[in-house]
């Protein structure tokens, strides 16, 4: 007989931690999860865990952490080998099969590498999330988005290889259609959307052609999810603080961020489309800057609260002057000057007091591209509104407009010359008044960098404030030396925005036309007016005031994309003087 010693039988080792069970019934335990004999009498097998210390507990973290790393590179892995099984048998699988389930990544379709992937993700995170103001990017990374959303990861993306390589990479192409597959997924499918859906169709509708019609989805999304409350939620978390904002009041606050950032393109697209809005924010001012104050709010966050509120002001001015359709009406225009300057003075104030708020900003970059962007904003709040106002009129003719309506058309040319002074600028610290650049003076502005990135509506804005300035400059018949000035700045803008364009953008070659039929109007009138004017002096304060072919022809210079795309107001005024009523006799004169 063999001994209980011998190496045949090994001796049972004692359980360092035995469970509850077999400890109350004071029998041997094997310390297994769940031990040998709560197994076999299938009942519940527990532990009363021993105290561990800083060492043990620290190892077993960093093994937590590789298990969880592990897992989600197999499942990568997994989600890769998926979508190569599926490109490889599409072309036999039945339709109704082929089209089931959310379209894969394009890093798993094999459109782009994780590489580029990664390059183009940090890009959109370096210019674009200022422009499509929803992003947090301190909790943004890029396995969380790849992981949790396909859709959005290929969107932010598209938009990161669009601003490295232009319009017209065949690889932006491609990846532009993954992203409309992700929406026809998720068009087709009748779950709710998720919040990252949200946030792609918004990216979307901020670099499409169809922008309107897609923030109008995404809006209705949002609706869907209950971000409309988010903000009043909000606002009873922050009323009862103090204390630490909690895992909830995040989340609020990151729904809010997202709804007033598909709010805010809903008003620009409106207003700027020759539209009023189609839903009025339910906020206010003060709300708004409650949540300027909040921890969670970003320099990003700053620039997007700011802008709802100018568009607040904006959309109640508007309302205003439709309104009065027939303010033009000598015994009305005292109504609609009140709305003028009332909302000029909205204006200053909105720009004095974000000033305010900016200036606390710590980042002297982030602070100062901020203050320069008040800027910019505001003066085309300004311009819009006067020529808004001259619009719904129905005057075109400069030549046969009341006092009052040719002051509006001035007003709107110089907040215009003060627009494209700010963009050609230097960033600024502080709020002074602009100060316009000397001739032949090069600054290289901040402002003007972001182009890369910027939205298809921006590089509207941009062709369309120098073409505007240039035609209200003729038409009130500025003298020679003021429009050369002009001419100047845009030639400026011109030579800047060719360092920052990629590929072919159809707005700044309308801003090119747009210079040159200027220059051509005004030659004309110099070379008739004078042989001894050098074109390309600063001298000459002669009134022009000749109608030339040239110039009829700048002063019909509209393009399609402003008809069709934006409804910016003022590009159908025109001066026809009316030399016939000369002939006239005064009869009132003869008696």
């Amino acid at each position: 007989m063999n001994s209980p010693l011998s190496p045949e039988q090994p001796r049972k080792r004692r359980a360092i931690n035995a469970c509850v069970s077999c400890r109350s019934s004071k029998v041997r335990c094997d310390g297994r999860r769940p031990c040998g004999r709560c197994e076999k009498n299938d009942t519940a097998c527990r532990y009363y865990d021993a105290v561990k210390d800083e060492h043990t507990m620290r190892i077993e973290k960093l093994e937590e952490s590789f298990s969880a790393l592990r897992d989600e590179i197999s499942q990568i892995r997994s989600q890769s080998n998926t979508a190569l099984v599926q490109q490889t048998f599409a072309p036999i699988l039945p339709d109704h099969l082929r089209q089931c389930g959310p379209a894969p990544r394009a890093v798993d379709a094999g459109l782009i590498t994780w590489d580029q992937a990664a390059s183009w993700f940090q890009s959109f995170f370096s210019g674009s999330q200022y422009l499509v103001p929803i992003f947090c990017s301190n909790h943004v990374t890029l396995m969380r988005i790849s992981s949790c959303s396909p859709f959005l990861f290929d969107s932010i993306v598209s938009i990161g290889c669009r601003a490295e390589e232009g319009f017209s990479s065949p690889t932006y192409r491609q990846l532009q259609s993954r992203v409309r597959e992700h929406l026809t997924s998720l068009l087709i499918d009748s779950s709710v959307p998720s919040l990252e859906d949200v946030q792609a169709v918004t990216l979307m509708a901020a670099y499409s052609e169809n922008g309107f019609v897609l923030i109008a989805l995404a809006m209705r999304f949002a609706i869907q999810l209950g971000l409309p409350d988010a903000m009043n939620q909000l606002m009873a978390y922050v009323s009862r603080r103090p204390r630490a904002v909690d895992a909830s009041e995040r989340t609020l606050y990151r729904s809010t961020r997202v709804w007033l950032g598909i709010c805010n393109f809903e008003l620009f697209f409106s207003l700027d489309g020759g539209k009023l809005p189609s839903t009025a924010l339910q906020t206010s001012p003060r709300k708004i800057r409650t949540l300027a104050n909040h921890p969670e709010r970003t320099p990003v966050d700053v620039r997007l609260l700011s802008q709802v509120e100018l568009n607040i002001i904006r959309s109640d001015a508007y309302r205003k002057i439709v309104q009065r359709v027939d303010s033009m009406l000598p015994q009305n225009e005292s109504t609609l000057q009140a709305t003028i300057d009332d909302t000029g003075v909205e204006l200053s104030l909105w720009l004095d007091e974000w000033t305010a708020i900016i200036s606390t900003e710590p980042l002297p970059h982030e602070r100062s591209l901020a203050l320069q962007n008040l800027h910019i904003q505001r003066e085309w709040a300004l311009m819009t509104l006067s020529l808004k106002a001259i619009a719904v009129s129905g005057i075109e003719n400069i030549a046969i407009m009341t006092e009052f309506q040719r002051s509006l058309v001035i007003r709107a040319k110089e907040a215009a010359a003060r627009h494209l002074h700010h963009i050609l600028s230097l960033p600024i610290s502080s709020s002074p008044p602009y100060s316009p650049s000397l001739p032949g003076q090069s600054h290289k502005s901040t402002y003007l960098s972001t182009f890369k990135w910027t939205l298809d509506y921006v590089w509207a804005k941009c062709a369309f404030s120098v073409l505007i300035v240039l035609k209200l400059a003729i038409l009130l018949r500025d003298p020679v030396a003021s429009v050369m000035s002009l001419l100047r700045d845009a030639h400026r803008l011109l030579e800047k925005l060719k360092s920052v364009t990629v590929g072919h953008i159809a707005y700044f070659q309308i801003l090119q036309t747009s210079v040159e039929k200027c220059e051509a109007a005004l030659r004309e009138y110099v070379t008739q007016q004078s042989s001894s004017v050098d074109l390309g002096g600063a001298g000459g304060e002669e009134s022009m005031d000749g109608s030339r072919a040239a110039e009829e022809e700048f002063q019909g210079y509209v393009p399609s994309e402003f008809v069709f795309e934006w409804d910016f107001p003022g590009l159908n005024l025109k001066h026809m003087p009316l030399g016939w009523q000369d002939l006239f006799i005064n009869i009132d004169g003869l008696f």
